[in-house]
């Protein structure tokens, strides 16, 4: 599941533009492999610092085109996160109603028929069926949501009572290491984070093409 944190690796802060590194890289491969051996000329005394000059001018180079590379991904790191933290903001802002009628739409993207619980169960938001499949839904829209496995056995439990093939769990939050653990080989699908932002995007994309 992805999580909206931004990241803070103390690398970052290290971190030089770009275009700089770029810059610091052809800048010392000439200076190493050319312009030193130039202005040393032919004097003998200078022939080993020549030598080494050459022999590093490649390795300087690489290492600033490193550090501009590094300094690409941590950029790119940061507009993901962002973007990510943004999207999430957006979805947590909805009231629980319009909240339940975006997923209903992503859900219909993906081939389901939405449709509402026939039982009373308060656990249930949603019910989905594709072709033979059944699979009952629930959401949890609070800002710091962090679902347990208990909660997830719980929705699972239900399965039979609902004939139901499996179960989706949503939530703006995120899931605990012993949810995913109690998921994980079951008919269990849980949306978070990045999926959520997908999803997002997608019913985004598909407004502004009507």
């Amino acid at each position: 599941m992805g999580r909206s944190t931004v990241s803070g690796h103390p690398g970052e802060r290290l971190e030089l533009p770009w275009w700089l590194g770029v810059g610091l890289a052809a800048a010392g491969y000439v200076l190493l492999g050319w312009v030193v051996p130039s202005l040393a000329g032919a004097h003998s005394l200078l022939k080993p610092l020549v030598a080494a000059a050459q022999a590093s001018a490649a390795l300087v180079a690489l290492l600033f085109v490193a550090l501009a590379a590094r300094s690409l991904l941590f950029s790119y790191r940061r507009r993901r996160a962002l973007d990510l933290e943004t999207s999430l903001a957006t979805l947590r802002a909805l009231p629980r109603e319009r909240f339940a009628q975006f997923m209903a739409a992503a859900f219909r993207s993906e081939g389901y028929e939405v449709s509402a619980p026939a039982s009373d169960d308060s656990r249930i938001d949603a019910v989905l069926t594709r072709d033979t499949e059944r699979l009952v839904v629930q959401h949890r829209h609070w800002r710091n949501a962090t679902i347990g496995a208990a909660t997830l056995h719980e929705l699972y439990d239900s399965l039979p009572r609902e004939s139901a093939s499996g179960c989706v769990f949503v939530t703006t939050g995120d899931y605990t290491p012993e949810a995913l653990r109690f998921a994980a080989g079951k008919p269990v699908r849980l949306i978070a984070g990045r999926e959520l932002e997908r999803m997002l995007r997608a019913r985004q994309a598909a407004v502004a093409a009507t």
